[in-house]
């Protein structure tokens, strides 16, 4: 075992790069290893330090010929299939320019896999989205809701989509679905105050009142006293018989906003 209270600054890059490989760490093992080396100078060791530091570098690149990713990449480098890290004492610069290929190769593998994760990503959300429309165009709501559906689900992450699945469902008169999506905008992205519109107005439609007024206080709550969204409100209560909270905010929006005459049509009905 390793005693990093008194093995030199090299060995303790090396002992973590050997610990990092055992996590199958391997670039980060890689940058402990390269910066080890870059720090081993024997000729300002002990010959035990020497020798321990050395033991270090050589079970580290045991450990890297071991791991499936390196042997194929290093194998695919060197057009081998027997071909391997060669390391011996005194030979640690050789090792370091063979590591550093090795580093920048896997490296670049990451990004290629990631550029294609990215574009496999892309390619699934315009597929989702290409479905969902053409099977509501084509009258078959059914398919295109669960094509939407799935797409708010696997993508609901980015910012504006939830709400854009939402207006398209709109347009065919989808609500109960479209204040579905909108509900899980205002929780993920509750600075959207499209959100908060949309939701209203569809459970306006949908005469599910009461809800549409959560939406709108959530919306004051969160934004503050709009007086457009105090006039909305109050025509809400309008809707809903609720004859003194119509009053009420109707007379709240228009003394913010004197030229809202609607709000003062409504509060000069029901004061």
């Amino acid at each position: 075992m390793v005693d990093l209270f008194t093995t030199p600054p090299a060995g303790k890059k090396m002992a973590r790069a050997k610990a990092l490989l055992k996590r199958d760490d391997t670039v980060r093992a890689l940058e402990s290893l390269l910066a080890g080396i870059d720090e081993f100078d024997p000729r300002q060791m002990s010959s035990k330090a020497r020798y321990e530091v050395e033991a270090l570098i050589t079970e580290c690149v045991a450990d890297l010929n071991r791991q499936p990713v390196v042997r194929s990449l290093f194998e695919k480098l060197t057009k081998s299939s027997k071909a391997s890290i060669p390391y011996a004492p005194g030979q640690e610069q050789k090792l370091r320019g063979i590591l550093g290929i090795l580093h920048k190769a896997l490296n670049e593998s990451a990004a290629n896999a990631q550029q294609d994760e990215q574009d496999e990503r892309l390619q699934r959300k315009n597929s989702l989205q290409q479905k969902g429309l053409e099977s509501l165009k084509a009258g078959d709501l059914p398919r295109g809701k669960a094509s939407l559906r799935i797409l708010a689900e696997e993508f609901g992450q980015e910012p504006g989509l939830l709400v854009q699945i939402a207006e398209w469902m709109l347009e065919y008169k989808i609500y109960f679905e479209a204040a579905e999506i909108l509900e899980q905008a205002i929780e993920s992205f509750p600075k959207d105050s499209k959100a908060y519109g949309l939701a209203a107005q569809c459970y306006r439609t949908i005469r599910e009142l009461e809800k549409a007024e959560t939406v709108y206080l959530k919306a004051i709550q969160r934004f503050g006293k709009h007086p457009r969204t105090l006039l909305n409100l109050a025509k809400l209560y309008v809707e809903w018989n609720k004859k003194d909270k119509a009053f009420e905010t109707a007379f709240e929006a228009w003394k913010k906003d004197e030229t809202l005459t609607e709000a003062k049509e409504i509060a000069d009905k029901y004061g």
